[in-house]
C-alpha cells in the first residue's frame, strides 16, 4: 500500500473553509464535505477529510466562546482573540463567520444574558 503525504493546508484555505463550513440556510441541504469539495476542487478527498476535521475543531471553539456569552458579554475584540488563540488561521471571512456564529449561538441559547 502506498501512502501519499500532502502539503499542509494554507491558512487562507482554512480561513475560507470555515466560512463555507459554517454556512446555514439553504446551503445546509448540501453536505459540508460536498460544499468544501466544490469550493476547493484541487484538494483530494483525504485533504477534504482533514479540512472537515479541522473545521469541526473550530466549531467546538465557537461553541465554547458562545457559552462565555459571545460578543454581548465579551466584546468583539475578545471573541476574535479567543477564536484566533486556538485557530490563528482565522483572519478574514472565516473569522467573521466564527464570530457571528459564536454570538448567534450565545444569543439563541441564552448565554448572552
Amino acid at each position: 500500500m502506498i501512502f501519499i503525504k500532502y502539503m499542509p493546508l494554507e491558512d487562507k484555505t482554512l480561513d475560507e473553509a470555515f466560512e463555507i463550513y459554517g454556512e446555514f440556510g439553504p446551503n445546509l441541504r448540501v453536505p459540508r464535505k460536498e460544499r468544501l469539495a466544490k469550493a476547493f476542487p484541487s484538494l483530494s478527498s483525504e485533504e477534504i477529510d482533514d479540512l472537515l476535521k479541522q473545521m469541526k475543531e473550530v466549531d467546538g471553539t465557537v461553541w465554547t466562546v458562545a457559552e462565555l456569552g459571545g460578543e454581548p458579554k465579551l466584546g468583539k475584540q475578545k471573541v476574535a482573540e479567543a477564536l484566533q488563540a486556538k485557530h490563528p488561521f482565522l483572519r478574514n471571512s472565516g473569522l467573521a463567520r466564527a464570530s457571528f456564529l459564536a454570538t448567534y449561538y450565545a444569543w439563541h441559547e441564552g448565554y448572552a444574558k
